[in-house]
Formats: C-alpha cells, sequence, structure tokens
C-alpha cells in the first residue's frame, strides 16, 4: 500500500507524526477495552542536530537516535540487552513514563499515551509514512487539540523541560459517539489510509480470555456509554461552583 512503512525496511527511515491532546476519561476507557504496554523513555542532552534516547519497553530495550537533515528527520532503531537498557535509564538527563495503546483507525492506528510521569498528560498520535501524507488526514472527532507544532508536547521536552499546564479537553456527546465507532471498528473514512502501523511490539500488560483466542474482542456499548456518562458527570460536577 502506498504511503505504509514496511518494518523490514532500512534503519533510518523518515516517519511524521501528528500529535493531538486527549481527555483522561477516552484514555483511560481506551486502555480498558484494549490493554496497553508500559514504556519507559529516558533522553540524553540535547544537541544541536540529533537527539538520542532508550526506551523499556516490557521485555524489550531500544535505543534511538534522532537526526535532523535538509530532508527533515530520520529516526534509527537498535535492540539493545534490558541490562544495557536499565543502565542507560540511570544516568539520562530525564525521563517519562507511559502506558501506550495502538487502537485500528481505518487501515492504520492510533496511538493512544498515559503520560505518568514527569506529570500526567494523555495524548494521540497518528503516525505517516512520509511528508505530505499527513495532510490528508481529518482528526477523529474524540481527539482533543492538536498540539503537532507546540514543541512542549514532545516526550523529550517533557523530559528534560517539564510542562507547566495542560488545557482542559471538554467532553460532548459527538466526541463520546465517535469513540465508541471507532471502538467497534466502524471509523470513517477520515482515517486516511496512509497512517502506518504501530513499529513497536503491542504486548498487552494483562489479556482476557477473549483476547487469547481467536475470536475478536466484543465491546459492549451500553458498558462504555455507562462509564463514560458518569466521567461527564463527574466532569460536570467539579467545574460547579461550591
Amino acid at each position: 500500500m502506498a504511503g505504509v512503512l514496511n518494518p523490514l525496511q532500512p534503519l533510518g527511515v523518515m516517519t511524521v507524526r501528528r500529535r493531538f491532546l486527549l481527555t483522561p476519561s477516552f484514555a483511560r476507557l481506551i486502555r480498558r477495552e484494549r490493554h496497553g504496554l508500559r514504556h519507559v523513555e529516558g533522553f540524553f542532552p540535547e544537541q544541536r542536530d540529533r537527539s538520542s534516547w532508550v526506551r523499556l519497553e516490557e521485555d524489550r530495550g531500544l535505543l534511538i537516535l534522532k537526526t535532523v537533515g535538509p530532508d527533515g528527520e530520520a529516526e534509527d532503531e537498535t535492540d539493545i540487552p534490558l541490562g544495557h537498557a536499565h543502565a542507560l535509564l540511570d544516568v539520562c538527563a530525564g525521563e517519562v513514563d507511559y502506558t501506550r495503546t495502538a487502537l485500528p483507525i481505518g487501515e492504520g492506528h492510533a496511538l493512544v499515551d498515559e503520560i505518568t510521569r514527569p506529570r500526567v498528560l494523555h495524548l494521540v498520535t497518528v503516525e505517516f509514512a512520509a511528508d505530505g501524507e499527513e495532510r490528508a488526514f481529518r482528526p477523529l472527532e474524540w481527539f482533543g487539540p492538536e498540539v503537532t507544532a507546540d514543541p512542549r508536547y514532545t516526550n523529550q521536552s517533557i523530559a528534560l523541560r517539564g510542562l507547566d499546564e495542560v488545557p482542559e479537553i471538554p467532553l460532548s456527546d459527538a466526541a463520546l459517539n465517535s469513540l465508541i465507532d471507532t471502538l467497534e471498528g466502524r471509523s470513517t473514512a477520515q482515517a486516511h489510509k496512509s497512517i502506518t502501523r504501530p513499529k513497536a511490539k503491542q504486548v498487552p500488560v494483562s489479556r482476557t480470555k477473549a483476547q487469547t483466542s481467536s475470536e475478536p474482542v466484543k465491546v459492549d456499548l451500553d458498558e462504555i456509554e455507562a462509564a463514560m456518562m458518569r466521567e461527564m458527570e463527574k466532569t460536570l460536577q467539579k467545574g460547579k461552583p461550591e
């Protein structure tokens, strides 16, 4: 398929990303339905035209180098032993701890990140194969405000400089219905076919019986909607004056 990255391609491939804020209740609901993989990323001090970090994914260690050239950014990933990954994390300048859940949208995935350290933050990232493909993508209604162009919301910036405040994201019936459609596999043509599949192995933190079988996971829409209504009521109650 044109525009989609092949996981067997040589390292140094360019990846274009768009990133959006996400309301916490949506992130929790997605993790509850799909589970996720814990990541710890440790970043080394910044350099002018490159940056490097180590990522720990459950039972896998990665050393990542991002370089900036005239054609854009390119990333190289190298598998390293777990012991080396832990040792490198000990000497990093800053860390980000998060759980990532891959949620299918169209023929690709949205990567939902629940950051727990150094501060609580919820983000959704969509990856594209090459520059230009991302402009054809229309964000789904359950996505929050886009922060792609805001350098404060990169993992590196959060790890090394922190983040002072995060805007509140209002909940709506349209956003909830859009998320339910996505969880049911009814994503619309908004999800452009050139979205890449996540490169990281998605190993759930815990698996239910349904997930370990060949049967698809069934989503209880009534339960989801009831849970979301409770979250919305809590949010509204917090906003009322005492």
